[in-house]
């Protein structure tokens, strides 16, 4: 624990301790993770690189949950339980927005605990939308009027990783200029996804002003009226 706590994250540490019994894997892929279950958690470790940095972002991961803000999760049921949402976003996004959702409260947390933000992700130095990417989805979102369905898993994981990036050297201005006029109307409702729940609070929340589940409802709302809009059937 040496390698992995020192008094920046000590306090972190102790209060998720308070909470769950905690155990440590091996991670079989270089890479830190963590695995929750009720009151149980598993941190899974690179023996080759300890590194408090990765190990506090797992933390925070955890600490939301601690928290009881499950933003992930609740976005996971609101799509599963709309059957045309669930047949175009894949489990792979859902899992990637609820990630994705996470680093955005997380990150102003670990940045004032004063870890290296160039750590916070892997793939912080990965610019998240090159210009194949963006050409395939401007070749192949719509065909005519009609969206392709295919692409919109693609569109959406693009908006979320740019909104999520951590890194602030990146202007994605261009890129997001040329999404907004892809589809303006998704755009506009990612954005408001991010917008939204920045502006919950994890701490001293308010009943009503600070629940994470008016963040996903209002996004299955303008889902839907996307889906309208697009006259989409399954």
């Amino acid at each position: 624990m040496k390698e992995l706590l020192d008094s920046r994250n000590q306090n972190l540490w102790n209060e998720i301790q308070e909470k769950y019994n905690v155990e440590f894997s091996d991670s079989h892929n270089e890479e830190y993770g963590c695995f929750t279950q009720n009151n149980n958690v598993t941190f899974y470790i690179d023996q080759n690189n300890l590194c408090k940095d990765s190990f506090t972002h797992e933390m925070l991961h955890v600490y939301l949950k601690l928290k009881e803000t499950y933003i992930g999760a609740s976005l996971e049921l609101t799509i599963k339980g709309n059957k045309t949402l669930s047949s175009i976003m894949s489990s792979q996004l859902i899992d990637h927005m609820g990630n994705c959702l996470d680093h955005v409260k997380m990150l102003p947390i670990y940045l004032e605990l004063n870890f290296d933000r160039e750590k916070f992700l892997l793939d912080y130095n990965e610019y998240k939308c090159t210009r194949d990417e963006l050409a395939m989805l401007k070749k192949y979102y719509k065909n005519g009027s009609t969206v392709n369905l295919q692409a919109v898993d693609a569109y959406i994981g693009r908006l979320v990783s740019i909104f999520a990036d951590p890194n602030d050297t990146f202007d994605y201005s261009r890129d997001l200029n040329e999404l907004k006029k892809i589809d303006l109307l998704l755009y506009q409702i990612i954005e408001r996804l991010f917008t939204h729940w920045k502006e919950v609070k994890i701490e001293d929340r308010k009943v009503f002003e600070d629940d994470y589940h008016t963040v996903t409802f209002n996004f299955h709302e303008n889902m839907k009226k996307w889906i309208s809009h697009n006259r989409i059937r399954v």
